[in-house]
């Protein structure tokens, strides 16, 4: 399933113009004209007779494409689709794919999907769905073969970073369930820290965030040392849950701001008061699959000097889509602008640099374990420049910092999700958070 709520406008975001407001000039009439021709042309003499909506279809989403990675138009089907998706239930593989030099490659599985189960992992490659070869397919054409009847079978074959063979992955087709919220209790030297792990950004981002906050201070009994919030392979999702879930951990200051083509587009989110944790230590981890609205929460509390960050940079995506509803024809995704985090620097193919670099394997990142936004076609170019905008200073680093390695050791055991000791970017999370006091 493509899971494409990156950073999302809804309906009634303050970017939603009436369509129609700036009219056409002349040229784009004839351009117009220019584009009936061809489609007459097409009806009248192609080999067989296509249908005109599929014709439709394809021009609308190939001027869609030529704009940025990330607008499209979606028929009624791929709409209402979308809406189940930012409910937090959908049915797919649960795997957020894209289009890269023609090759279809996997941004992020979902928790507790069958991607995520199967093991299929960041920068894998889709070289087959089902025997045959991707290498041609549009990203709907690719997405639509691996979509179908929940229980049905599907096999992927994949290209691996760092593996020679083709990897063959079958799985089953399920309604997927998002658990956007996992929360656990660890202990540490310094006491009890809270684990939360934020999968996306749906519907129910911020009260769900909320109520683990709460259900682990019951669990613990006690104050708690600190809070680990895990936005790993977070792809994204609503504007305005980035804004409330940041708001969660901030007193005061800038969360995002946004600027678009129009000036009555442009707005700011401030921190409305309320610390849900108290003021306690925050560590945030991160990887190339923490994209959009989890990078908007990540620069938000970096730059706010509430949290440290500790993992590898962040996949770089700085441009908000508002869905435009089309009365029975579906809607478009349509970049309508880009936010800038509280420095006023853009992430847009940059991405979040973290305090503490941890690399959750020994291998380098290479072409196909780190794709980010900047490897999209038609990707934005960052519109401030990573050097020209300077930063707040970093969140002073404790003493423990300098002991935390980059890459695990040699004898690090293998990773396995049903096992905590295993996560190293976790465990070296833990070993920081342990370290630091309570910001002043």
């Amino acid at each position: 399933m493509f899971f494409t709520g990156l950073a999302l406008g809804t309906a009634s975001s303050p970017f939603m113009r009436a369509v129609g407001q700036d009219a056409p000039d002349n040229s784009t009439y004839q351009q117009l004209s220019l584009f009936g021709d061809i489609l007459a042309t097409v009806k009248q003499d192609y080999v067989i007779d296509p249908p005109a909506d599929k014709l439709i279809y394809n021009a609308a989403n190939g001027m869609m494409a030529g704009l940025d990675p990330h607008s499209s138009y979606m028929n009624a089907k791929q709409y209402a689709d979308m809406q189940v998706q930012t409910s937090g239930q959908f049915g797919g593989l649960g795997l957020e794919v894209t289009e890269v030099d023609g090759l279809l490659k996997v941004i992020s599985p979902i928790d507790d999907t069958p991607g995520a189960k199967a093991g299929i992992r960041p920068g894998d490659i889709i070289v087959e769905i089902n025997g045959h070869a991707t290498d041609g397919l549009s990203l709907d054409d690719a997405v639509n073969k691996m979509r179908g009847a929940p229980g049905t079978k599907i096999t992927l074959t994949l290209k691996r970073n760092g593996i020679t063979t083709p990897v063959h992955v079958t799985m089953t087709r399920e309604i997927i369930k998002i658990q956007d919220v996992k929360y656990k209790l660890f202990q540490t030297s310094a006491g009890p820290v809270g684990y939360i792990r934020l999968a996306s950004f749906d519907e129910n981002a911020d009260p769900h965030i909320r109520n683990a906050i709460t259900k682990l201070r019951a669990q613990s009994g006690k104050p708690l040392h600190g809070y680990i919030l895990d936005l790993r392979d977070n792809p994204g999702g609503l504007l305005d849950q980035a804004v409330a879930v940041a708001d969660d951990f901030l007193t005061q200051g800038e969360i995002v701001s946004t600027k678009g083509r129009h000036a009555t587009d442009d707005q700011v989110w401030y921190a409305q008061g309320t610390d849900v944790t108290n003021n306690a230590p925050v560590v945030i981890l991160t990887n190339a699959g923490t994209a959009s609205a989890a990078e908007i929460v990540t620069a938000a509390l970096q730059q706010n000097r509430r949290a440290l960050v500790l993992g590898t940079k962040t996949f770089g995506k700085g441009s908000v889509q508002t869905i435009l509803p089309i009365d029975n024809e579906g809607a478009l995704r349509l970049t309508t602008a880009l936010y800038f985090t509280p420095s006023g620097k853009s992430i847009q193919g940059f991405g979040v640099t973290p305090d503490v670099k941890v690399s959750d394997t020994a291998t380098p990142d290479d072409q196909f374990a780190a794709l980010r936004e900047d490897d999209l076609i038609n990707a934005f170019a960052n519109p401030t420049g990573q050097q020209n905008i300077p930063l707040p200073p970093a969140k002073p680093l404790p003493a423990v910092a300098a002991q935390i390695p980059a890459v695990p050791p040699a004898n690090w055991p293998k990773f396995d999700a049903t096992k905590p000791s295993t996560d190293f970017q976790l465990q070296m999370g833990l070993k920081l958070i342990a370290g630091m006091s309570a910001p002043q």
